[in-house]
Order: structure tokens, then C-alpha cells, then sequence
């Protein structure tokens, strides 16, 4: 072969190399070839024997967990330093010390379930920028990832551009960036959530649930939703919101999934955050809520979340005026909330559907998370250690203080972040098959982040008062029905149980309200009654709080609150929902403990105080002549 042979072959070699580079490193279109999603039983043991094993009480327990959890395979979290995974989330669940953004960190109290609930959305392309060996890790775009480390500028930049095309921060189209791999990249992540899930999974020791973030939204707006499944009979990979670009299609992915034998429900959450989208007047496409949209609604979102991080989705003091405790952890984000963010509101709007249709959308239990995006589940705990949920923005007082918020600028991270809440579940054993029961049927509860007890019976014939707890839970359940159920026919004014015991580590309980919500001649209405108030009742926070030390006064509140109550307006042919809100008395706020420990300056219209609390799932009422459940 002569010179000129041998000059023209290694031309035509180094164009054909710098073309195969080029789209290597910088691929032109995403990879959508259709991957076969099949429904299986990924269970790494027969779990049903070591379940049957577990006592079980007929008056059930209390189980606290978190079912809202963010790891280093969420975008967000990734891009905002985290390196720790759904194993490491696991663990710290359960106790144990884990190290997240190079500190060693630990709960104090560990938690009795949790469930790993990445975004499903930019999983595959999380697991190619952070793996070795898999298809897409050397393209530019997982290169300038990876080398993002601590820059906040440009982790900013990176979380709008990414946010953008996922969930709705800007106006392009919804489509996996060009350097995604295909699906098999996404089981491969998927892989390994199920993964640490089974192997951290302890029949009556620590519950897991195997779940993911369906994360939709629109102009900013957040329609997300965390989309648990009871047990291992799950999807090969999970659907996205690239896939499903609206809930319709997001149901209709949970149907097709139970089709193949799984269980599995949709948890909305971030309802204050949703521009009124979440809980629309309409359907997706502008066209009127019918009988289709209400009943598989109801069929997939038993429980909502009222509480988590970025804010409490109760109610806003822009809109419950007459409320004075509807100033509780709100995000600083809009001057004319929409009602519908707020699920007092929603709960309402669900009555009058109930009378149209036969069936109420929103007829949910209330639970709490964290939504932490630091892989530390139920990270709710405000001792001098405390890192907070959102990286590097919330890691220490004085970020905390001076950092911007990463979702809106204006606002510091303290001004739209809380430590999150819990969720707390009334179960007969801390199982898969117990938990997730008592998740379907409602009996849950929801908490500001504390442990207090809540429990709430609705019936006849109760006792007028019980000194024994055993027998009040017995009449509870013989005479009546559980939170998160339907009373029968009752012509006269019906009962309530009403219990709530302290957070053992806790500040003492100043009252409990009952919240009723109720349809009258075309009008949603509602009151707040103070059903038990403390005998031990404080004149201001002051009374309570030292706000140099942080030291509260025990003399005031109670640690057990109880009693049965009677509607005296009661009226049968009213649909009608009672909720329980129980309110402890002020402690220090954590940003307040800031100051105090690390004499980190927040703003003066920062509250220094806060009334911690919890919520029941609802009771309903239905008239006997429109009862249809």
C-alpha cells in the first residue's frame, strides 16, 4: 500500500473515530426504543411465611414511618451533592450512622417503615451518569454532571435546565434529554431501589415499601405524586412523567400494573404547591369532572399528604382568616393562594361530588413525610446535629439563614422549609400485608415531624367518658368505625372518641379540635370546635417557651387529652367529613434553636415559636338515603 493509500485510510479512520465520538459524547436524540415492562415478583424470599409469624393485636399499634424519600438516584438530590442511596436511606431509618454530605449522621429515633420514593423520572440517566461501564456514561452531559460537585451556581443551573423539561418549570416539551440511555438504564436503577428495599425488609421488626415519585407539573406548579406498591409484584421499570403526562395516564399506569397482579396506590403530595392543579375543577384536558374521573380517582389516591419540608397543605391564613392556627409552616410563595392547594378545602369540594356522582374523589386519609433529599428518611428531629432535607442549602444554621431557596430565589431556604412531618398508622402488626391494609383503609394519621398518638372512633352508645384505654379502643371498634371510614345510618347525633397521647420526647398537648366540613343547599361549609382543651391552659408563648434556653415549662398542657363528644348540630341530611387536628403547646421553632445554639440571625417576622400538631383521617357522614358505600 503506498503513502497516499495509507494517508487517505487514516483520514478516512480519524473521521470515522471522531464521528463515532462525537455521538458518543454528545448523542443527538434519546434512546425510546420500547423496553417490555412486564409485571413480576421480584420478592427475594417467600415473605408470606415470616409474615404469618409476627403477633398481631386486635387493638393495633402505632407504627411510625416515611413514605416520601429522596436518594442520590432523584435528580435533584444528585445534583445537590448527595452520594448516599436508597441502602443508606434504609439504614438510617432503621438507627444506624450513615454518612451524607460527608458528615456522619444518625435519627436518634428510628423509624418502623419507610419507602425509597426516587423520582422516576431522569432515573435511568441518573444511573448512567454515576455508574461505571453503563451505556451513556461518558457522554458530555453525565460528564459535566459528575463534575458539578459543590458549585451552587452550577447546580442551580443544572436543576432549572433539568426541572424545565421534567416537571414543569418552563414551557419546553416533556422528553427525556438526548444522552438518556433507553429503559434498561432505568431498571437498572429500579434494580437496585428493589434491591435495598428486600434486603432491609424485617417482618415485624422494619416494614419497606417499594415505590417511586411521579413527578408532574406546569408553570411551576407541582402535580406529584408518590406511587407505593404493597409488596414485590411490581413493574420492570417505573413510568415517568415523560410517559404519563397527566394523572389520567398516570392511573391508567397503576391499572395496568394491578392487571398483572400488583397493589399498588398513588399518594398525592405538595397540594400548597400545585397553583390549584393538583385538585383541579377540571379534568387535564379543561373538560368537566364526570363519573369516570371521580371514581378512579378514588380508586387510586386513598391518602393524601398534608405535611411535609416544603410546607403544610392544611389550610392558609390568607383564606382561613377566622382560623388561628392556619399560620402553621406555610411557604412563602403566593399572595392569593388558591383554595384548592389546600386540602380543608379539597375534603369539601369531595362532599359535593359525593351528592353529584354517588362517589367523592377526594375522599382521603391524611399522612406526613419528610420529602427529604438527603436519603435520610424521617429526619424530622431538631437536636444540635440537625442537617435539615435539602442539601447543601439546608446542611448548617448559616446556610440555612443565607441561602436561596432553591425554587424561588427571593425566598431564603428557612423561609420555605420545615424539618417535614410523619406519617403514623393504626396497624395489627409492623408487616407489609398490616400496614399497607391500614394505608388503604385509612387509619392513618399525619404529624408535623413529633410522635404523638391520635385516635378517633365515630359510633352510638360509647361509654360518657373512658379511664381505660384498652376498653375505649374495644367500644371503638365494636360499637363504631375508625378514622378513615364511613358511619352508618344515625338518626340522632352521633358519637366521637377522641384520644391523643404526647409525644413521649414531646412538648404536652394543649387541645384538640375537631374540623367538620360539611354540603348544605349547594354551599361547602365548615367549623372548628374545640372538642378537649387542657385544664393546664397558657396565656401566651412566652408562658410556655424560654427563649433564651429553649426550655419549656411542662406545668402547662397534658399528656393524655380525651374524650366523646357529640355533634349538637348534627344534621342528617347534611353530607358531612369530622377530622381531628391536635395541637401541642408552643415549643421553639428549629430556626429559633439555631440562634440559640449558633447565634445564627434570621429575620424578625420569623416566628420564633410553633404549636407542633397532628391530624386524623377523617370520619364521614353520608345520608342514609344517598349511601352508597
Amino acid at each position: 500500500m503506498n503513502k497516499k493509500t495509507w494517508i487517505t485510510l487514516s483520514i478516512v479512520l480519524l473521521l470515522v473515530a471522531g464521528w463515532w465520538s462525537y455521538k458518543t459524547l454528545m448523542p443527538s436524540a434519546p434512546n425510546l426504543d420500547d423496553v417490555h415492562n412486564p409485571v413480576e415478583n421480584r420478592a427475594i424470599k417467600d415473605w408470606e411465611e415470616e409474615e404469618k409469624k409476627v403477633l398481631k393485636s386486635s387493638l393495633k399499634n402505632a407504627y411510625f414511618g416515611d413514605l416520601h424519600v429522596h436518594t442520590k438516584y432523584s435528580f435533584d438530590a444528585y445534583i445537590g451533592g448527595v452520594t448516599s442511596g436508597p441502602e443508606e436511606a434504609y439504614q438510617f431509618a432503621k438507627g444506624q450512622t450513615v454518612k451524607v454530605l460527608d458528615d456522619q449522621v444518625k435519627i436518634v429515633r428510628p423509624l418502623d417503615f419507610a419507602a425509597v420514593t426516587d423520582h422516576s423520572e431522569y432515573l435511568g440517566e441518573m444511573y448512567s451518569t454515576q455508574t461505571k461501564g453503563v451505556s451513556g456514561y461518558y457522554t458530555i452531559p453525565s460528564i459535566m454532571l459528575r463534575d458539578i460537585g459543590q458549585d451552587t451556581a452550577k447546580q442551580r443551573a443544572f436543576f432549572r435546565r433539568m426541572a424545565s423539561v421534567a416537571i414543569g418549570y418552563g414551557d419546553q416539551p416533556r422528553i427525556h434529554p438526548n444522552f438518556f440511555k433507553g429503559f434498561k438504564t432505568t431498571s437498572m436503577a429500579w434494580d437496585k431501589i428493589i434491591a435495598a428495599a428486600e434486603n432491609h425488609y424485617r417482618p415485624g421488626e422494619f416494614t419497606t415499601f417499594i415505590g417511586y415519585e411521579w413527578s408532574l407539573g406546569g408553570s411551576g406548579a407541582h402535580l406529584h405524586r408518590n406511587v407505593i406498591f404493597k409488596d414485590g409484584v411490581i413493574p420492570r421499570y417505573p413510568i415517568s412523567a415523560f410517559e404519563a403526562d397527566n394523572e389520567l395516564k398516570m392511573w391508567e399506569s397503576l391499572e395496568n400494573y394491578r392487571k398483572s397482579g400488583s397493589t399498588v396506590m398513588a399518594i398525592p403530595h405538595n397540594s400548597n404547591l400545585s397553583h390549584g392543579l393538583t385538585f383541579s375543577n377540571t379534568q387535564p384536558d379543561g373538560s368537566a369532572i364526570d363519573m369516570d374521573y371521580v371514581k378512579t380517582r378514588n380508586k387510586n389516591e386513598p391518602l393524601a399528604e398534608i405535611h411535609q419540608a416544603k410546607g403544610n397543605s392544611e389550610v392558609h391564613p390568607a383564606i382561613w382568616t377566622e382560623d388561628e392556627y392556619s399560620n402553621f409552616e406555610i411557604y412563602k410563595e403566593e399572595e392569593n393562594p388558591d383554595p384548592n392547594n389546600f386540602l380543608r378545602h379539597v375534603l369539601k369540594r369531595g362532599l359535593k361530588y359525593k351528592e353529584e356522582f354517588g362517589v367523592n374523589p377526594y375522599e382521603y386519609g391524611l399522612i406526613g413525610s419528610t420529602d427529604t433529599h438527603n436519603g435520610t428518611p424521617g429526619n424530622t428531629e431538631e437536636d444540635d446535629t440537625y442537617q435539615g432535607n435539602h442539601l447543601n442549602i439546608d446542611k448548617t444554621p448559616e446556610a440555612r439563614s443565607t441561602s436561596s431557596w432553591i425554587l424561588k430565589n427571593n425566598l431564603k431556604t428557612a423561609d420555605a422549609t420545615n424539618p417535614g412531618g410523619l406519617i403514623g398508622v393504626w396497624a395489627r402488626a409492623n408487616t407489609r400485608p398490616e400496614i399497607y391494609e391500614s394505608l388503604e383503609k385509612k387509619e392513618t394519621f399525619a404529624t408535623s415531624g413529633n410522635r404523638v398518638k391520635v385516635r378517633f372512633f365515630g359510633g352510638k352508645e360509647f361509654d360518657e367518658n373512658y379511664d381505660d384505654y384498652e376498653k375505649m379502643v374495644v367500644d371503638g371498634y365494636l360499637k363504631g368505625i375508625p378514622m378513615g371510614q364511613y358511619l352508618g345510618e344515625i338518626a340522632d347525633r352521633p358519637q366521637f372518641v377522641i384520644w391523643a397521647a404526647k409525644d413521649p420526647e414531646g412538648a404536652n398537648l394543649d387541645r384538640i379540635q375537631v374540623i367538620k366540613g360539611w354540603y348544605e343547599d349547594g354551599e361547602l361549609m365548615e367549623n372548628i370546635i374545640d372538642a378537649v382543651v387542657s385544664e393546664k391552659e397558657f396565656g401566651s408563648a412566652s408562658d410556655v417557651v424560654n427563649f433564651s434556653t429553649g426550655e419549656i415549662n411542662p406545668e402547662f398542657g397534658s399528656a393524655v387529652l380525651s374524650t366523646v363528644w357529640e355533634d349538637e348540630e348534627f344534621n342528617p341530611e347534611h353530607h358531612a367529613f369530622y377530622y381531628l387536628r391536635v395541637l401541642e403547646v408552643p415549643t421553639v421553632r428549629y430556626t429559633h434553636w439555631d440562634k440559640i445554639r449558633y447565634g445564627t440571625e434570621y429575620p424578625e417576622d420569623l416566628r420564633k415559636t410553633i404549636q407542633e400538631r397532628a391530624w386524623s383521617s377523617p370520619i364521614w357522614y353520608l345520608p342514609s338515603k344517598n349511601n352508597l358505600k
